[in-house]
């Protein structure tokens, strides 16, 4: 299923009766769900049933009888700066194969979603999850689970992995002035005519590699320990305009320690002339497109995504978005001083 797609309702609910209690007090499902908890002895002695029972998403039923539920608590994450709905499920011993947690994903994530933007005072950025691998099985190797959009972020301390979705409507506290930066349009800008892109990942391109340097020079933008020379090595892919280079994007290849996986990671470099005409966006998809082509053609390479650290002033606006659409991107946390750590799994890439 395509990354944002609906799911038809017959395989969003795998067979079960929803019912979503978010916020609603149904006497019925919670003391289903009280009864649900003692029965498969799910709860530790210090978790109140009946508190618990108020956190209910969803509910999962067969043929009258609960299955399977979805809690969430409200709390702040500090690696990721903004508050989630911290998600939990559990599923009684006799579904423990049949998908009924699964049922409940897409009808828990709309739940929170349409009370976030029905109650913007809460500032409720997406749900997370804390998942033990070994309970999922082949499962937790999707870097992004598709019926949730639930996508790995790191490890906590225990090495349970993180998996978080942002809300679409959710915007960051930060910089880029006040009010909601624009949303993205259906589809991905268009670059004016006399623009082109030109591949160039492992083609060793001397001619994109000497124009490249050429270009950083020109800009002065490389820091002063970066070598211009090894630098065009590793270009993915350069923007043109009547034969002069306007932009080029690279990326080195490396393990992301919070993610445990290799990506490329990438920088961007833009003429100032052209930083308004959607140069660097274009390059970012063309390049994720290579390198996804490219890691699928080289399964030896273990290239699980790409990934970037956000450092260009003139992306202050677009930061505040914690999911940007092209290319695919999620923010996953921020280093030691402050930039923004972004990554895009490859569809087709299952985790160790």
């Amino acid at each position: 299923m395509a990354e944002g797609a609906e799911p038809a309702p017959s395989v969003r609910n795998f067979g079960f009766d929803v019912r979503v209690a978010w916020r609603r007090d149904d006497p019925e499902i919670e003391a289903d769900a009280i009864d649900f908890w003692a029965r498969n002895a799910l709860l530790s002695p210090d978790v109140d049933p009946a508190q618990r029972a108020k956190e209910l998403i969803a509910a999962a039923y067969k043929d009258g009888r609960l299955a399977s539920v979805a809690t969430a608590t409200l709390s702040r994450i500090d690696m990721l700066r903004a508050r989630f709905a911290v998600l939990r499920g559990a599923t009684d011993k006799d579904f423990r194969r049949s998908h009924a947690q699964l049922a409940l994903a897409a009808p828990s994530r709309e739940a929170l979603t349409s009370w976030s933007l029905a109650h913007p005072e809460e500032k409720i950025a997406g749900a997370i999850a804390f998942v033990g691998a070994a309970e999922w099985g082949d499962f937790a190797r999707l870097p992004v689970w598709p019926e949730s959009g639930l996508a790995l972020a790191g490890y906590d301390r225990i090495g349970r992995q993180v998996r978080l979705r942002w809300f679409d409507h959710f915007r960051l506290d930060g910089p880029g002035g006040e009010g909601a930066p624009p949303p993205y349009p259906p589809s991905p800008p268009l670059l004016p005519e006399e623009v082109v892109l030109r591949p160039a990942w492992q083609l060793r391109d001397r001619g994109i590699e000497q124009d490249a340097v050429a270009f950083w020079r020109r800009l002065g933008n490389l820091p002063a320990d970066v070598t211009p020379e090894e630098r065009a090595t590793e270009a993915v892919v350069a923007a043109y305009q009547g034969g002069r280079m306007i932009g080029v994007a690279t990326a080195a290849l490396e393990v992301l320690p919070q993610v445990r996986a290799r990506l490329a990671m990438m920088r961007a470099s833009v003429d100032p002339e052209f930083r308004r005409g959607h140069v660097s966006a274009a390059m970012g998809i063309s390049a994720r497109a290579l390198l996804e082509s490219w890691s699928a053609d080289n399964p030896e390479e273990c290239l699980a995504g790409i990934g970037g650290i956000v450092e260009s002033p003139d992306l202050a606006i677009v930061q505040r978005m914690p999911y940007w659409p092209w290319p695919r991107m999620n923010l996953i946390g921020f280093t030691a001083d402050g930039r923004q750590i972004r990554v895009s799994w490859f569809e087709d890439f299952r985790l160790d």
